[in-house]
């Protein structure tokens, strides 16, 4: 089976999709870049029950509480006062198991940390996938897409 060129959404023809358009090296992504929009919008639509990223976890509600100032890091208010405590959500799981996947599984695997505050709510989300190249934010979706079979 030959395969042909690569090709965008509407069936453009495309130079790849490892690449980004942006304002000079090193600077910031365009907007003007369609291929780039069309991935993660892709992703967003595509929707499986069975097979939802994170789907197997666990959970817990906490308090989280400033030890030390670090105001010369962050804007973020929940972090100026050294002893206040916010209310926080952790969240730990596998982010390609499905609904009766095994817990042992050698899949990569998230985080994610809710902070509940008077600006509003702030999130920290991580995962624990290898990362290949500077570039990999830009095929994240593509390589959890491949995970997900």
């Amino acid at each position: 089976m030959t395969q042909g060129p690569l090709t965008a959404e509407a069936w453009a023809p495309i130079p790849g999709n490892r690449n980004s358009e942006s304002a000079g090296v090193g600077g910031p992504v365009l907007v003007q870049d369609q291929v780039l929009l069309e991935k993660p919008a892709r992703f967003d639509r595509e929707r499986i029950p069975e097979r939802v990223v994170h789907a197997r976890g666990a959970g817990a509600y906490g308090t989280f509480t400033a030890t030390a100032d670090v105001t010369k890091c962050t804007r973020a208010g929940f972090l100026s006062e050294v002893g206040e405590g916010t209310e926080v959500f952790q969240r730990f799981s596998t982010v390609v198991g499905d609904l009766g996947a095994p817990d042992a599984v050698r899949a990569p695997r998230g985080f994610a940390l809710e902070f509940s505050t008077e600006e509003g709510d702030h999130d920290l989300v991580g995962n624990d996938f290898r990362r290949a190249d500077e570039d990999f934010g830009k095929r994240l979706e593509a390589a959890v897409q491949a995970l997900r079979g």
